[in-house]
């Protein structure tokens, strides 16, 4: 009789295994696994080596014995059920950082709703769906997420939902390792699933993309070194990670992104967790100045909320310093001087001294007049020195154009030449003239630097643009120099002017001699129109790229105005 009884239990628990395996996607579960609540003895080994190492992170259940044992946290405990539900890997589109609108980025743990809230939810769910068929008084159940106990990728990996990746992660051969993870303690004993057998292979893409080498192993993490750690820490981070950081607001998906088994997987199907593009790609300037309310306001619905406003603050002040953002000098200077929180003074002063430039600098002596903190001291020394040694990025590209190869250059602070030749041709001159005009520099070829100033050129070779809207860095002229060729700017499209013009509007009509030589030493030719300059008697003069240059320009002027114009 009592064996009857006996087989008639785990007949029923069979069925309402089944029951939740075929419910698991209307309580908005992906995937769903069953493992024992044995004791995970070869975890305990592992998380004792890593806390004698160092390794560990600090976040997580100090009792390895909480952490490794079921039964210590539910009394009779049989059975765990382990859940994941699938995130978006994706943007619906994706916001694109400019010039002086730099934007950070939140890892995809942090898009849409905080997923603790989602897989509270999942949890409750299930549990009122076993509630609903198991009617015994002594039914006991335990549910967490990650800010639980148990190590939610060790249940995963023994009730079969995925197997443990080199990166760490639990990887689903259905879902990739795109997954939220949640576990639900029972004392039903459910019989268990297996864990899959599928691995990683040879494949070494995750550990070899890692910015900052955190994994010392194959599956085994220094959590220390880890960005998405980092990005978390209330305190003043190193150089090194500072740098390596790039514009990470909350964690880092590197290891994801470049594993294979993701390629290609974008989970949209679970409405909480579909991401604001604007949220998950934040302008970064604005968030130097939000205020607690609008920060709760903004972002308080994301998993990235839970370490309060000023990691990631001071995270949007390492991006800008990683960005070279000249035009969030003002800003960066103003919690320099005026923040009174010492490690985001301290990280100002760092991404001023990585920003450069004379007002960076200049910035950053008045505030080591004044600081007081010893560490925030030592930043700003720091800082200044990386200011006055770092080398200048000159950024250059070249593109095609109806009077040649043009080859652009611009500096943080703009647009400052524009050559006639390719990259090649023109390096050298470029070279020169910017050790005279900025000092030390390095050229790097940077498209995305200069494209605003291609797009306008482009549409002016097409005749759909008659002015041009650019920042332009004039500092290689003398004060006479930047006054003429910013006297240029105001030559209409179409039209030529003689020096004569030129002198009388800048107030010194006897200066023609001097304005011709200005005129010449021209750095930006086309965006300042140098070639609508012509001699008093009309004639057409010399012309750095070529009189021939100059005249077409003249006629692709005079054709855009009068379509009937012909040469």
């Amino acid at each position: 009789m009592e064996k009857q009884a006996f087989m008639n239990q785990e007949e029923r628990f069979s069925v309402l295994k089944r029951d939740i395996q075929a419910a698991a996607a209307s309580l908005g579960i992906d995937q769903i696994g069953f493992t024992s609540a044995e004791p995970f003895t070869l975890l305990k080994e592992r998380l004792k080596q890593s806390v004698e190492q160092g390794y560990h992170s600090g976040f997580e259940e100090p009792d390895l014995d909480k952490r490794t044992q079921p039964k210590l946290l539910l009394e009779g405990a049989a059975s765990i059920i382990s859940i994941a539900v699938a995130y978006p890997s994706k943007l619906p589109y994706s916001p694109k950082s400019e010039p002086d609108s730099y934007r950070g980025m939140f890892a995809r743990t942090a898009w849409g709703m905080d997923y603790h809230h989602v897989l509270r939810d999942r949890l409750q769910r299930l549990e009122a769906f076993i509630r609903e068929r198991v009617h015994e008084p002594e039914l006991k159940i335990k549910s967490m997420v990650d800010t639980g106990e148990l190590s939610d990728r060790a249940v995963a990996e023994r009730a079969g939902i995925g197997f443990s990746g080199k990166n760490c992660s639990i990887i689903s051969p259905k879902l990739g390792s795109w997954i939220y993870l949640g576990e639900m303690i029972t004392n039903i004993p459910f019989t268990p699933d297996h864990p899959i057998t599928e691995d990683c292979g040879s494949c070494t893409k995750c550990l070899d993309a890692c910015p900052t080498g955190a994994f010392v192993g194959p599956g085994q993490l220094n959590a220390n070194r880890c960005i998405s750690f980092q990005t978390q820490l209330k305190d003043m981070l190193t150089d090194e990670m500072m740098t390596k950081m790039g514009n990470r607001l909350y964690g880092c998906d590197t290891c994801q992104i470049v594993c294979p088994k993701n390629r290609g997987l974008n989970w949209t199907h679970q409405p909480e967790l579909q991401p604001d593009p604007e949220q998950a790609k934040p302008l970064l300037v604005p968030m130097l100045s939000l205020s607690n309310r609008e920060f709760k306001t903004s972002f308080g619905s994301s998993a990235a909320a839970w370490r309060g406003k000023k990691p990631i603050q001071r995270n949007a002040i390492i991006a800008l310093g990683n960005f070279r953002d000249r035009s969030a000098v003002p800003e960066l200077a103003g919690l320099l001087l005026r923040d009174e929180r010492p490690d985001i003074r301290g990280t100002a002063a760092w991404a001023l001294g990585r920003i450069g430039g004379e007002l960076a600098k200049a910035k950053l002596q008045a505030a080591g007049k004044r600081e007081e903190h010893e560490e925030v001291i030592r930043m700003i020394k720091d800082a200044v020195q990386e200011a006055a040694n770092t080398p200048e990025p000159l950024y250059l590209i070249e593109m095609d154009s109806p009077i040649g190869k043009l080859t652009l250059s611009a500096t943080l602070d703009g647009l400052c030449r524009i050559d006639f030749g390719t990259v090649l041709e023109c390096s050298h001159d470029i070279q020169a003239w910017a050790e005279q005009a900025i000092g030390a520099v390095i050229l790097q070829r940077n498209p995305e630097r200069l494209k605003a100033a291609k797009k306008q050129l482009e549409e002016y070779f097409a005749g759909g643009r008659t002015t041009f809207d650019l920042k332009l860095d004039l500092r290689g002229g003398t004060p006479f120099q930047r006054e003429v060729w910013q006297t240029l700017r105001d030559i209409p499209y179409g039209e030529t002017w003689a020096y004569k013009d030129l002198a009388e509007r800048i107030g010194n009509p006897k200066a023609v001699r001097a304005v011709g030589g200005a005129n010449n030493k021209n750095p930006i030719s086309i965006i300042i129109p140098c070639h609508r300059v012509i001699g008093a008697s009309g004639q057409l003069v010399g012309y750095g790229g070529g009189l021939s240059k100059k005249v077409a320009l003249l006629e692709l002027e005079r054709r855009t105005l009068s379509p009937s114009f012909s040469s």
